[in-house]
């Protein structure tokens, strides 16, 4: 089986590896051809070119470019495209790539995937892939076949399901990060608070250090591709102005609403649990 990945970024090459390592036939192919070159000579795998060149034999072609560029990809490919292939994209908002796949008419097979994972993953196994199948067939069931056989969970939905919730597990959580790390770097005495970590305070730091690692054009895109995204980062800016008045006002009661409003919408169990792995990975260093 061939497969053609469009885009050697972070992802592309991720998947290139690990496909040619189950014993896929790979090609890769990138607008930077250098990049594309190098991935293609320090994996093993084929390079091409030119993007129509890399599809046109290809059993399955998966298309790893930015969001923005995703829909274009997708419309410039699908004259390209065997019979009895399947097209795929990975990029983190849908809508607006699923709408071009609806306007092709191709017999190809179509599909629309998120991993919800990143390039430092080392193994599918307990990862989880959302899916939007488009015009699903055979082709499609041996893909979700294989990655399922590694252990990954397929979960079938919307697109329109997927960006919103897309944009509370990414666009909120990455403007929550963004503006805690800004705030950080704008304080007095943030070098030295270093030294003198609470659990909490060291957890989320490494956290935050953990998300530098991200792409920031990436992030971005997410933020800005994503119509929902909007909205998250106004429920940020909401709480955060709500709960200043309060607190300026000496309201302290506010803090308590938020815990008990929160423990009745998550398991007591699992909050405990929390807890205790936080000491458990703070004392095991």
């Amino acid at each position: 089986m061939k497969l053609a990945i469009i885009g050697a970024g972070a992802m592309g090459k991720w998947f290139a590896e690990f496909a040619k390592n189950r014993g896929l036939e790979v090609i890769i192919t990138d607008t930077e051809r250098k990049k594309a070159q190098e991935t293609a000579n320090e994996l093993g795998i084929e390079f091409s070119t030119d993007n129509e060149e890399a599809t046109e034999n290809a059993d399955m072609v998966m298309i790893c470019v930015p969001i923005k560029e995703t829909p274009k990809v997708i419309e410039e490919l699908s004259d390209s495209l065997k019979k009895d292939s399947i097209l795929f994209d990975i990029a983190s908002v849908k809508e607006d790539a699923v709408a071009k796949m609806e306007e092709l008419n191709v017999k190809t097979e179509l599909a629309s995937m998120h991993p919800l994972f990143g390039p430092g993953a080392n193994t599918l196994e307990g990862k989880t892939i959302i899916s939007i199948p488009v015009n699903d067939g055979k082709r499609y069931q041996e893909l979700k076949g294989l990655l399922s056989d590694l252990g990954a969970e397929i979960i079938e939905m919307e697109a329109n399901e997927h960006d919103r919730l897309m944009a509370v597990i990414q666009s909120l959580t990455h403007f929550t990060l963004l503006t805690y790390l800004s705030a950080l770097n704008s304080m007095k005495n943030s070098e030295k608070a270093k030294e003198f970590q609470t659990p909490i305070f060291k957890k989320l730091l490494d956290l935050s250090k953990a998300f530098l690692q991200e792409d920031p054009k990436l992030c971005g895109d997410i933020q800005t591709e994503n119509k929902y995204s909007s909205i998250a980062r106004s429920s940020v800016l909401e709480a955060c102005r709500s709960l200043d008045v309060a607190l300026k006002a000496e309201n302290v009661k506010v803090i308590r609403e938020i815990f008990e409003e929160t423990n009745e919408k998550m398991d007591s169990e699992e909050i405990e649990l929390a807890y205790e792995k936080l000491y458990e990975e703070t004392e095991g260093e």
